[in-house]
């Protein structure tokens, strides 16, 4: 911004001036109701009813989504100019390429063609839509002259699962599964829904039919982005082992933990020395996509972990076969990124066990990297290296908080947030900022949170404390951020800066969007409103991390009252310097990110190769429970104590948060819920038995679970399936209760499987649970056998 607009307005600070210096971000906030929320279910009755009114109302929202998103990409166009760059690489065939976030890649269930959990973890589609329409009709950018490209973890299982479910036996290609239709079978997220959207928006006389690539995706064709010039194609940007040519060796620039990476061509263009390669494949103008989400390792993901691990290509082996360079288990179908670091201290894994190998000592082998950091800013470098010119553009209307996986524990958050920029550093930052402060700019201030990066933002958190023989909750302040260093590492390597200003409007209002001290807000009669979030960010699987104050207070409250330690053996696991302060470079030295991405790449593989095998890859993640207590694996593992020790404080929290009051069986006097915390004891209970039973317990059964599983697998297999039903997806959440009830009262026979518990688990509430046998024999507990002994899992 110029020193023309530079603009003072009264604030709750007084008289001040707004941002004016660093990157420009453009900013829109939008209603999330007209915009794509519900989106999901007006689809399901489209498929299936052939509802023109509910396909109407889907274009509505696409429609105000488009309309808004001008108030944010306008700005942006004229703070930088971005349309001048676009239009001179277009000139040189090449295409927008754009890179949503699709970590669970199902937003439309195979079966009900409904919206499925997994949703929360994408880009919506219908953003695309809006956002691909903009580019066409704003900038003059032809349908033909863009692609769509993504290397999600789950692609490749998901093509796997379709095509055994397909009805007609029929191969379902991971591009047909981005389009989320083969034919006459839905499933997948739903790309050709896209297409449709834009060519029914476009004028009769247009050239660039959307339709166009279609079929290309259903049949699996591939054509290098170069060749086309009269289809809208999509790219999956993992499958390189097929055709080594596709893709290419570059290097990294000041790399950390790689010194070269292999990416699609389609990204980062052909090679520079061979004039055929460079006409198949002239790079891309990569237009970065991501979801506004919290994450279970780095702080969240966004802007540079869309990028930083999306890119990497799940199949891609240098030495051939399937020994895949960035991704495990080393099978045909690879299921997690686990190859490259998501933590500072990565074990060397024995592929037979999926655990960290040990020295003669007993102690886990790990090497020292640069860690989850430095993994996303390589691969940064790698493509700005290669001449790639990138804009990145938040889909923020509905984020998702606690987790961002597509479990059942992801929530969508009504924010209607899009955040636009050319600088990934300070979009990234603008963004958590946002996510991550729920508290006005005055307060912030005098709170003295300094959150690493220049700014304070501080969160407001709900804090335990002692209060007699009770833990109560009180509120405070912490600050996520300042215990993060990418976005200086970033701004380090020269990725971008920290520093930004705010050009945007606030659809709902009708106000300008600025930013004031970096915080973000409107303006209205000449004085600045702030523009915060009211959710408390975090995600389930870090919140000793994410929610730091809270996690120690719990601790100190729990070690006063029940004369544990619990605190300083938090501490010594995870804190390496000492200082008291466990930040997202510290996660131990045992390797643990390393086992759960195996685990977790253990059970997608499953899923994608074994008609069942969501269920035995869902079970598969007891072995991780066994790995965390020397006393239930006859290797004497502990792996996973210490996280486990962490995690368990999500059920203390979520049990303080109860509108019921109870007394603690552990700790006497001791009162849980309406405010009030539970003991250790009591909430390690709880999140075993969670594990065990689902979001049920202590009451009854649910699903997902361990026990469910193995009932549900014995079911299909032993009893045609008759309490699952047909939805293979989805099976009957009332059929366990009429199981355990039916042969509690002798109406019929159990199934023949027996799953292995720990003492204190084998009724709900005073019911005897069938199928289950108490045991503290390391080899047999959470294990379950099937036919006598003929199956056994994990």
């Amino acid at each position: 911004m110029n020193d023309a607009k530079r603009l003072v307005i009264d604030s709750p600070l007084g008289k001040r001036e707004v941002d004016t210096a660093g990157s420009p971000v453009g900013v829109v906030r939008m209603d999330v109701h007209k915009s794509y929320a519900g989106v999901g279910e007006l689809l399901q009755d489209y498929i299936n009813n052939s509802s023109q009114e509910s396909w109407d109302t889907i274009k509505a929202k696409i429609d105000y989504t488009y309309d808004n998103l001008d108030l944010a990409l306008s700005p942006l166009e004229k703070e930088t100019g971005l349309s001048r760059e676009i239009t001179t690489r277009l000139e040189k065939g090449q295409k927008l390429l754009f890179k949503p976030n699709l970590v669970g890649i199902q937003n439309i269930d195979p079966q009900t063609h409904g919206p499925t959990p997994m949703s929360t973890s994408c880009t919506e589609w219908p953003f695309i839509a809006a956002l691909m329409r903009w580019f066409h009709d704003k900038l003059n950018v032809s349908y033909h002259q863009m692609a769509l490209g993504e290397a999600a973890t789950v692609m490749p299982a998901m093509a796997g699962v379709y095509s055994m479910m397909h009805p007609e036996g029929k191969r379902v290609t991971v591009e047909a599964t981005l389009e989320g239709r083969s034919g006459d079978f839905y499933g997948g997220w739903g790309f050709y829904f896209v297409r449709k959207y834009l060519a029914e928006s476009m004028s009769s006389d247009a050239k660039d039919d959307p339709m166009k690539g279609y079929e290309e995706s259903v049949s699996g064709t591939y054509i290098p982005p170069g060749h086309v010039s009269d289809k809208l194609l999509v790219y999956d940007l993992n499958r390189i082992f097929d055709d080594p040519t596709k893709g290419r060796e570059v290097e990294v620039p000041d790399g950390i933990n790689y010194q070269t990476i292999t990416l699609h061509k389609a990204v980062v263009g052909g090679n520079p020395q061979d004039p055929v390669d460079l006409e198949a494949y002239p790079g891309c103008i990569l237009v970065n996509v991501p979801k506004f989400k919290v994450h279970a390792i780095t702080l969240f993901t966004n802007v540079i972990k869309n990028l930083g691990i999306g890119l990497y290509p799940m199949q891609y082996a240098k030495t051939g076969g399937h020994k895949w360079d960035y991704s495990v288990p080393h099978n045909p179908i690879p299921g997690m990124k686990g190859g490259i670091p998501h933590e500072v201290w990565v074990p060397e894994l024995d592929f037979e066990t999926g655990l960290p190998k040990r020295d003669k000592n007993g102690n886990y082998i790990v090497n020292k990297t640069g860690g989850i950091t430095a993994t996303m800013i390589d691969i940064i470098q790698a493509v700005s290296n290669q001449n790639i010119f990138m804009v990145h553009i938040v889909d923020g209307i509905e984020a998702i908080n606690t987790d961002h996986t597509g479990s059942r524990m992801g929530e969508r958050i009504p924010e209607g947030m899009v955040f636009a920029g050319l600088d990934p550093v300070a979009t990234d930052l603008l963004c958590a900022r946002y996510m991550f402060s729920n508290v006005p700019i005055k307060e912030a201030l005098e709170s003295g949170f300094d959150d690493g990066t220049g700014g304070c933002f501080p969160q407001k958190v709900p804090i335990p404390v002692v209060e007699g023989k009770n833990i109560v909750t009180e509120m405070g302040y912490d600050c996520p951020l300042s215990r993060d260093i990418c976005f200086q590492k970033a701004e380090e390597r020269g990725l971008g800066q920290r520093e930004y200003y705010v050009e945007g409007r606030d659809g709902v209002t009708d106000a300008p969007l600025v930013s004031l001290q970096g915080h973000l807000g409107t303006i209205g009669d000449g004085t600045f409103s702030d523009l915060i979030t009211t959710t408390l960010y975090f995600d389930l699987f870090k919140l000793p991390w994410d929610m730091q104050k809270t996690a120690f207070s719990y601790m100190e409250a729990v070690d006063k009252l029940e004369g544990t330690s619990i605190k300083k053996d938090f501490l010594d696991a995870f804190d390496e310097d000492g200082d008291g302060i466990v930040t997202y470079e510290e996660f131990g030295k045992k390797g643990a990110m390393g086992g759960f991405l195996f685990s977790g790449g253990m059970n997608v593989s499953m899923m994608a190769t074994e008609q069942l095998g969501y269920l035995r890859g869902g079970f598969s993640r007891a072995a991780m429970l066994k790995n965390s207590d020397p006393l239930m694996n006859p290797d004497g593992h502990d792996v996973y104590k210490d996280f486990f020790s962490g995690t368990a404080i999500v059920a203390a929290y979520r049990m303080s948060q109860m509108e019921i009051e109870g007394p603690d069986p552990f700790l006497e006097g001791l009162t849980w819920g309406k405010g009030k915390w539970p003991s250790f004891q009591l909430t390690r209970f709880f999140q075993m038995g969670l594990s065990l039973y689902g979001d049920g317990f202590p009451t009854k059964i649910g699903y997902p679970s361990f026990y469910s599983a193995a009932f549900f697998y014995a079911d299909m297999t032993q009893n045609e399936g008759r309490y699952a039903g047909e939805m293979r997806t989805e099976p009957d959440p009332d059929a366990i209760d009429r199981y355990v009830s039916n042969v509690l009262n002798g109406k019929e026979k159990p199934l023949d499987f027996t799953f292995y518990i720990p003492a204190g688990y084998d009724n709900l509430s005073g019911t005897q649970v069938p199928n289950v046998e108490v045991t503290s024999d390391p080899s047999l507990i959470l294990t379950a056998r099937f036919e006598g002994g003929k199956e056994i899992w994990p």
